[in-house]
């Protein structure tokens, strides 16, 4: 894998049926990386659960899927203090694919979609330690502060756009198209050879 390559898969949103590959992608972490993402080591059965509350929950889940297989994953879920509405969002990219572009790329659609549910703060948590994170929310405006050895990296004043409903309405007819064409994809993989 050339590391300077741009990205040639594309962003777009994760569904149910879309499920083994997001666990396979979570899976494929290297040590490190679990560390950061999860701001502790866990176990793959932890991340196969993990997964599962993510597809299942309220919040979104957008991928970075290059010939099929989820390389990225970018992480929204809300939530309500005081009446307003906010959103924690969490990132992870396989160590193959990082410095290509791809985090920006799902920071920005994970935005956009913030923005259409009238997110006002979006808070985005890792290790103190964790150059990468840090210089991708500094890029996006995040106003950040050193809490109990995390970094808290927070945007606000979000808010939806008619450009940015569009955006997403295009963007989610896109990804859906794309998920049903993946399954279709593992499903015929799967079946034997005919003679």
């Amino acid at each position: 894998m050339d590391t300077n390559s741009r990205p040639s898969g594309i962003i777009r949103k994760l569904f149910a049926a879309d499920l083994p590959d997001f666990r396979a992608h979570l899976r494929r972490l290297d040590p490190e990386s679990r560390q950061s993402r999860f701001i502790g080591a866990v176990a793959d059965e932890y991340l196969d659960a993990y997964a599962d509350r993510c597809l299942a929950s309220r919040g979104l889940v957008f991928g970075y899927v290059e010939d099929g297989i989820v390389r990225g994953a970018a992480e929204l879920q809300p939530f309500e203090i005081g009446g307003e509405r906010r959103a924690e969002a969490a990132f992870s990219v396989e160590r193959a694919w990082r410095r290509r572009g791809i985090g920006s790329a799902l920071f920005s659609r994970l935005l956009v979609s913030a923005r259409n549910r009238g997110v006002k703060t979006l808070i985005v948590n890792c290790m103190g330690d964790n150059e990468a994170m840090r210089a991708l929310a500094r890029r996006f405006s995040a106003e950040i502060i050193f809490e109990h050895g995390e970094l808290i990296g927070t945007i606000k004043g979000l808010g939806p756009t008619p450009v940015s409903i569009a955006e997403e309405m295009i963007d989610d007819a896109r990804s859906l198209a794309m998920s049903a064409l993946d399954y279709q994809r593992r499903l015929m993989a799967s079946q034997p050879a005919a003679n």
